[in-house]
């Protein structure tokens, strides 16, 4: 396919100057680290008129923690969330999902905002967030507008954020243990992952969300998974009963099969990783949570 480069190269340098430049216009489209959009790029699979460069907009860098809440600028590159204090603590999933990026250049260079935009079924941090409960934020022509993770992830390809909006935010709720874990392809990237987010008592489970990456083309939870573990004792027994549940939260026939991994083995991987993120969580720290 033919390679059709952008007509318009744009440095943006504030998202006041981002929403001006997006506003009426659909052929715009946004490029910070570059890792996910890039390839698109080269492959002529994204044509767009204009790109708006946002990467030297420091407002969309950081982390931080307020009001019970950690929050992550769009900006931030993997590496220095997985290094982050403060995500570890009170985020561990998603701490782990950003270490375990296997690509060096995607690790210190893709951003997590890039992650949630393009929402790739191969990529780490969607399911962590899922799991986490978090919420994205974005900017736009009517305001600042908060998305649950549960709204965020619409289908194949396709996240909530309109044309005309940036990302400028995850935050994530404190208070709970959580676990990541997954298997990775040859090129570094997740076949399929788990995260599972535990409000306890104790060993008491009051609440769990469980998320899943690479079982199907967007990140889902696994209800029934969640189901069976509130309202028990978090022991080896629940959780092996977890993750049988997982085959009934998962249809083999609707799953993602490719040259890497078939459907009834992404299930098969979806049942022992569940058990294992599981095992991860019961273990996490709540300290200062």
């Amino acid at each position: 396919m033919s390679k059709q480069l952008p007509a318009e190269y744009v440095e943006a340098e504030s998202v006041d100057a981002v929403l001006e430049l997006l506003a009426g216009d659909s052929e715009t489209r946004i490029v910070a680290g570059g890792y996910s959009l890039v390839p698109l790029l080269k492959d002529g699979l994204e044509t767009p008129d204009r790109l708006v460069d946002i990467s030297g907009i420091d407002a969309l860098r950081g982390i931080s923690r307020r009001d019970g809440e950690t929050r992550i600028g769009a900006l931030t590159t993997h590496d220095r969330i997985a290094a982050s204090v403060i995500v570890r603590d009170h985020a561990r999933a998603l701490a782990t999902a950003t270490d375990s990026v296997g690509d060096y250049q995607a690790k210190h260079q893709g951003t997590i905002g890039g992650n949630l935009v393009f929402a790739d079924p191969k990529y780490d941090a969607p399911a962590a967030v899922l799991a986490l409960a978090g919420t994205i934020v974005v900017r736009g022509p009517n305001g600042r507008r908060r998305i649950d993770a549960e709204e965020w992830f619409c289908g194949p390809d396709e996240t909530a954020i309109e044309s005309e909006e940036l990302l400028t935010e995850i935050v994530i709720p404190n208070g709970a243990r959580s676990g990541y874990i997954r298997t990775s392809e040859y090129s570094g990237y997740a076949i399929v992952s788990v995260a599972a987010r535990l409000e306890t008592d104790g060993d008491f489970v009051e609440s769990a969300r469980v998320a899943v990456n690479g079982a199907k083309p967007y990140p889902i939870r696994l209800p029934q998974v969640e189901e069976t573990l509130v309202g028990g004792t978090l022991d080896d027994e629940r959780r092996a009963q977890a993750a049988d549940a997982a085959l009934r939260d998962v249809d083999p026939e609707t799953l993602v099969a490719n040259e890497v991994a078939n459907g009834r083995h992404r299930l098969r991987l979806v049942q022992s990783y569940c058990q294992q993120a599981l095992e991860r969580a019961s273990v996490a720290s709540t300290a200062n949570q």
